[in-house]
């Protein structure tokens, strides 16, 4: 089993943060899990995006073709929608995407991330929002172990854990 992952957006919007949870659970479930971080060189505002590999050996960290895609901004889609897999999925932040994708895949998804996020009461938990609607899509990542792995996460924070919880239930739940 390998599954290759692909994560976008703008510096800022919490992508490595969602990578690494996402890696943390995978290894606690005994996967050999890459992680490879990308960033812009602008100081402010610039691309950031993470390859994902989850298997069941060793892997190389740079995927060939994404299986599951998470673009959060428009710049993202025209960079990376060239390394979807024929037969993936591709989640697109339709807060902040207006063109439609260009690129063979089985599926896309267009979900208001930000929208969401702000109905929640903070923006700025829409990276937990597409955490959670990432799930629906890797069923060997169980969701109750992310969700305490973003507890985790947040835990020198206290105040904002229920908020982030809460905000990866929502994305889970989301229709």
């Amino acid at each position: 089993m390998k599954h290759e992952l692909l994560f976008s957006g703008i510096g800022g919007q919490g992508i490595m943060m969602l990578g690494e949870i996402l890696c943390n659970v995978a290894v606690e479930e005994g996967f050999q899990v890459t992680f490879a971080p990308f960033y812009g060189q602008e100081k402010r505002g610039g691309r950031t995006m993470c390859h994902v590999v989850i298997a069941d050996g060793l892997e190389s960290p740079i995927i060939s073709e994404a299986e599951l895609m998470l673009v959060m901004d428009e710049k993202s889609l025209k960079d990376f929608q060239n390394l979807m897999a024929p037969t993936g999925t591709l989640l697109v932040n339709s807060s902040m995407i207006d063109i439609e994708p260009d690129c063979q895949c089985k599926e896309v998804k267009k979900v208001p991330f930000y929208e969401i996020a702000t109905e929640l009461g903070n923006s700025k938990t829409a990276n937990m929002v597409a955490l959670g609607y990432l799930l629906k899509y890797m069923p060997y990542i169980p969701y109750e172990k992310v969700s305490k792995e973003v507890e985790k996460a947040f835990e020198a924070k206290p105040k904002v854990v229920p908020l982030n919880v809460q905000a990866l239930k929502t994305g889970y739940e989301y229709k």
